[in-house]
């Protein structure tokens, strides 16, 4: 949900620039939706064993940089939309939340090794 404040800010106080691109908010759950669901599956790699954590992660992480790469092009064929623009909310979207699911590895990986 912290993710989603400067792009509500961003289209509210200045609508009338189009700083999103069409369908941004679809865009922000479905990344939302992936994410959640790689996170969930490395966080049950994480408890299945130790030697699991990194293979699920990162099988995790490629299919959803696989599925990212669908949805791209499906959205780009399908909707004009200018390239600057597009990158730049991709982007904010992509690796705002990978930062937020690998903190979230990080901190449960922190607790298992204090136990």
């Amino acid at each position: 949900m912290l993710i989603a404040i400067v792009p509500l800010v961003l289209q509210v106080f200045f609508s009338s620039q189009q700083l999103l691109i069409p369908y941004f908010w679809l865009i922000y759950g479905l990344s939302a939706l992936l994410n959640l669901s790689v996170y969930l599956v490395s966080y049950w790699g994480m408890l299945t064993s130790d030697k699991a954590t990194v293979k699920t992660f990162l099988g995790g992480t490629s299919i959803k940089f696989l599925l990212w790469m669908i949805i791209v092009f499906i959205y780009l064929f399908n909707i004009t939309v200018d390239g600057t623009k597009f990158i730049t909310n991709f982007f904010y979207l992509y690796l705002l939340h990978s930062v937020f699911e690998i903190l979230c590895l990080l901190r449960n990986l922190r607790n298992q090794n204090l136990k």
